[in-house]
């Protein structure tokens, strides 16, 4: 699914023939990858972790969302169409608001329930329970639909009825849902250095296998040995020895399936073997004496081991065959000769994928070059937008590459051995047995650099073009110097590459809500003052991906990577409005790398270096409970609770000092905002742009315009386009002329709308009395960066921006929009009549 990326980090998609699918490793941006690939989040039907840490957990809570929300709209509907069909309320199973509307099954290393259990503080899905099981696990291979097999076809694909418990759903789950592969986890120990020493958390590598599989039915053998058509081949092929009178020898005859079948296998198996370090390769090497029960497992499938000496979970006495080792591994270790000797051990009829993580502390390596990010129509629609002003719109993939140096990787040999270079969308088949291999339809054809070839480049300034909007962009600026509105835009965009202004930016690494979508990554802004110092305002999943991203694509020198880790180092504080998933999930990532960075400088404790978190006492919490699974985070940050920053507290003088100390800032408010519970806005004095006020989601607050009166930049969401309000007001959130209202009455001399709906990537239309303003109103969108000196232009070039996303929209998304918005209405309605209702909300 994924490779090693900036912004990506390696997962796998194990399907069975009944079509159930396993994920291997859901790190950060997992879910949004899945709408760039032909499989959705909801046909997953279980996750297999290799360890907790942002690169394969990093997306899971996300995940968990959607899929509990996809089932439950899924009851809705179901529930719906009982309803119009008249079907009476006894036979309605769904219509108990308590019942089951699905479940996940996770598989993971030895703190997974205590991961999932830190998960409460800011996300519950009663309806939808979760199947963990951690450390050492072991499930058989069952035959079911799709899969001719000895053991003859199983069940079926049986689905889970609302208004079962979890024990039946685990039972049920346990007979079908777990698809056709068994899975044995092998548990393993992995050494963590932290701010207090060294901390041993616990991984896992897999092996899936198959049931064994039959062979080819031979009829002429058959039809030989005497054998009467009809169900006697149905059990043959199904794997059963028959009994018959055979007239010619005048006895009964015993046939077994070996001697019609030909072809056929014991079982296929499959390990993903996480190895990050090289104590990790002591263990699958048996230097390390307490791995050696966990590594018998992998043990039988070496060379040495393939006489029947070893019981599998198909057939005692044979060992399936060993097909594929999927490595995730680093390129160092894979290739060290000691790696190399171990996986030779296994013999030289087995393939080897790789998937090389990102090189530590470099930012560079694994697949990047190559596959860069795999939020391709992201990338593609912020390199359109550079085409119009990369001073705004910095391309995150640049236009002049080497295409020299690109080779193909993916199918190479080492001593004797098989190779293959993963990158996204790569399958490889692992039965039918006679298609065994990489699927012909999914070899790279192509060279590409950071995941897009020389077409796609030619592509994207061509669409460009046609649109218009480079020719509209360059007429507006061309009267924007000749009005001299802003004297400096032309040497500002100099001045931002050769990284050299001591101006002070804001970068948006996501401009969208609720949930990752094609277009939009979650919220996340980057605000950088005149010393070169920084703080986030809110953190959502891959946060700091796209800044990375940003960082490079702008940088001119020879030291990219210090330079980025200093960048990192440089963020001083992080502010998060509120405890909703979409707005602080990257605070793992970050606190994870920025900890790494500093450990590697020499760095022993926070107080030399210290980030300062604001937030809610519920992300705290969440987090306090989670650096105890994952103690890279531990004592990476100064806990600070947005309740004590309020307007009407008394200002602590101890965070004052840090923030002007550190980033120039000489007062932070948190404004108490309606939206749910523990939501606050911003106000910031001081910064780069002067007073800067930012919303966090929340419905238009009388509060937020007293507190940041003469704001000289407002931040505000826009989730819903004019005409929405009544969606608005069901969930808590502002439309675009709600927010420009708040502007208008604030005093705010330049506002940017950002927190749209994820729907389209298009603009939203303004009202006409808001769209001649006094003062400077732009759209927000990923990698946009702005100054104080090219806010206007970015406001002016929205005339451009919108022959890139014209009103376009098919027929199947407007019915559901409008029927979206009548039932938000209605629902807003009733709500509207309920007294205190907004009052009692709470945080879900």
């Amino acid at each position: 699914l994924t490779t090693s990326t900036i912004d990506s980090s390696p997962s796998i998609i194990i399907v069975s023939p009944n079509g159930h699918k396993t994920l291997i490793n859901c790190g950060e941006g997992c879910q949004r990858s899945f709408l760039e690939s032909t499989d959705r989040v909801r046909s997953v039907n279980q996750i297999c972790l290799t360890h907790i840490g942002y690169t394969a957990t990093g997306g899971l809570p996300g995940m968990i969302l959607t899929s509990a929300d996809a089932a439950q709209a899924s009851a809705n509907s179901l529930k719906d169409n009982k309803n119009n069909s008249n079907i009476s309320k006894d036979d309605d199973d769904c219509n108990n608001t308590k019942d089951i509307v699905g479940t996940l099954r996770l598989i993971g290393p030895h703190g997974l329930k205590d991961f999932i259990h830190s998960l409460r503080h800011f996300m519950r899905r009663d309806r939808f329970p979760l199947i963990l099981h951690e450390g050492g696990y072991e499930s058989v291979p069952k035959a079911g639909d799709g899969l001719n097999s000895r053991y003859g076809k199983g069940k079926g694909k049986k689905r889970k009825k609302a208004g079962e418990d979890v024990e039946d759903a685990e039972e049920n789950a346990s007979d079908s849902d777990l698809g056709l592969f068994g899975i044995t986890s092998i548990p393993m120990k992995r050494s963590v250095k932290t701010f207090y020493g060294t901390e041993t958390v616990s991984i896992c590598s897999y092996l899936f296998t198959t049931a064994p599989i039959a062979g080819k039915f031979q009829i002429q053998k058959a039809r030989d040995l005497g054998i009467t058509p009809g169900p006697l081949y149905s059990q043959l092929k199904g794997g059963k020895s028959v009994t018959f009178w055979h007239q010619e020898y005048g006895k009964d005859l015993t046939i077994e399936p070996d001697e019609v079948l030909e072809g056929g296998s014991d079982g296929v198996a499959v390990a993903v073997i996480y190895c990050p370090d090289e104590d990790v390769l002591d263990q699958l090497c048996h230097n390390d004496r307490d791995s050696s029960e966990n590594m018998d497992k992998l043990d039988q499938y070496k060379e040495c081991n393939r006489k029947g000496l070893m019981p599998t979970p198909t057939e005692k006495g044979k060992p399936v065959t060993l097909e594929l080792m999927v490595h995730i591994t680093p390129k160092d270790i894979f290739e060290s000769s000691r790696y190399q000797n171990w996986i030779m051990e296994f013999g030289q009829s087995v393939k080897h994928m790789t998937l090389y993580p990102l090189q530590d502390y470099k930012f560079s390596g694994g697949n990047e070059v190559s596959d860069g990010s795999p939020f391709r129509s992201a990338i593609h629609g912020a390199m359109q937008r550079s085409l119009i002003d990369d001073d705004i719109f910095p391309s995150p993939i640049p236009f002049d590459n080497d295409w020299s140096f690109v080779s193909d990787e993916s199918n190479s040999h080492s001593n004797g051995f098989t190779i293959f270079t993963s990158y996204p969308g790569l399958e490889y088949t692992i039965m039918p047995l006679s298609k065994q291999g990489l699927d012909p339809a999914t070899i790279k054809i192509e060279e590409k650099i950071h995941g897009l070839t020389k077409r796609d480049f030619e592509s994207i300034i061509e669409e460009t073009k046609v649109s218009g909007a480079t020719e509209e962009a360059k007429r507006i600026k061309e009267v924007v110097v000749n009005e001299q509105s802003n004297v400096e835009y032309a040497e500002g965009s100099a001045a931002i590459k050769s990284n050299t202004s001591s101006k002070g930016c804001f970068i948006f690494t996501g401009t969208g809500s609720a949930i990752p979508c094609k277009y939009r990554n979650v919220t996340g802004m980057y605000l950088e003052m005149t010393n070169g110092n920084a703080m986030l305002l809110d953190v959502g999943e891959g946060t700091l991906g796209q800044l990375i991203r940003s960082w490079k694509s702008c940088y001119i020198g020879d030291d990219e990577c210090d330079y980025v880790r200093q960048r990192i180092l440089n963020i001083k504080a992080v502010w998060i409005s509120h405890p909703h998933a979409d707005h602080h999930l990257g605070i793992i990532r970050f606190l994870t790398q920025r900890n790494s960075i500093l450990r590697q400088n020499g760095v022993k404790s926070r107080n030399e270096d210290p980030v300062v978190l604001m937030t809610s006492s519920t992300v705290l919490r969440f987090l306090d409970e989670y650096s105890k699974v994952d103690p890279s985070i531990y004592d990476g940050y100064v806990p600070v609770d947005n309740r004590e920053t309020l307007p009407e507290l008394p200002r602590n003088p101890q965070l004052l000092a840090m923030l002007e100390k550190s980033l120039g800032i000489t007062g932070c408010v948190s404004v108490p905002v309606s939206h749910c519970y523990q939501s606050y806005a911003v106000v910031l004095d001081n910064t780069s742009f002067g007073r800067l006020v930012y919303s966090g989601d929340c419905r238009p607050s009388d509060h937020l315009v007293q507190v940041g009166q003469d704001a000289d930049l407002l931040v505000h969401e826009a989730t819903f386009e004019n005409g929405m309000e009544e969606e608005a007001v069901l969930k808590m959130h502002s439309t675009v002329s709600e927010a420009l209202s708040v502007a208008k009455r604030m005093g705010a001399k330049a506002c940017v709308l950002t927190h749209f709906s994820q729907r389209y990537p298009r603009l939203a239309p303004l009202l006409e009395q808001d769209s001649c303003l006094s003062f400077p109103v732009a759209f927000a969108f990923d990698f946009m960066k702005i100054r104080p000196d090219n806010i206007s232009v970015a406001s002016k070039l929205t005339p451009a921006l919108r022959l890139l996303y014209p009103e376009e929209r098919d027929l199947d998304s407007l019915r559901d929009e409008l029927s979206e918005a009548a039932e938000a209405k209605k629902r807003a309605q009733e709500l509207l009549s309920t007294p205190g209702y907004f009052a009692n909300m709470k945080c879900s």
